[in-house]
């Protein structure tokens, strides 16, 4: 698996669907000069590359938490899980069942 950072981070963009122009927007910065740093034409410092992950989470809530995990290899679910106490996993199983009741698409009609 390829950890290189930027590579990461360019598909994780891609993968939620983030464009170089909105990411510079929302971070404040030069969309030429984004490019750039996309290209390996320039090089970004940590603090800048920071607010870029920071301004693509504020666009796409969970991206900061996914990059970094990636970064990181990912997380083995079957063996995070098995390693939960009972009072963990039913946490986990409420926070799962809230999670899934906000990305229902019928939540409304429910609701109403």
């Amino acid at each position: 698996m390829n950890r290189d950072f930027l590579e990461v981070f360019q598909g994780k963009l891609k993968s939620h669907r983030i464009q170089t122009k909105v990411l510079a927007l929302e971070a404040g910065r030069n969309a030429s000069y984004l490019s750039e740093v996309f290209t390996g034409k320039k090089s970004p410092t940590l603090e800048m590359f920071k607010g870029l992950v920071e301004a693509a989470d504020r666009l796409s809530p969970g991206f900061a938490d996914e990059y970094y995990l990636s970064l990181a290899g990912g997380v083995d679910m079957g063996s995070f899980i098995r390693s939960l106490g009972s009072s963990e996993l039913s946490t986990l199983l409420i926070l799962t069942g809230q999670r899934l009741g906000e990305l229902s698409p019928n939540r409304q009609k429910i609701a109403a």
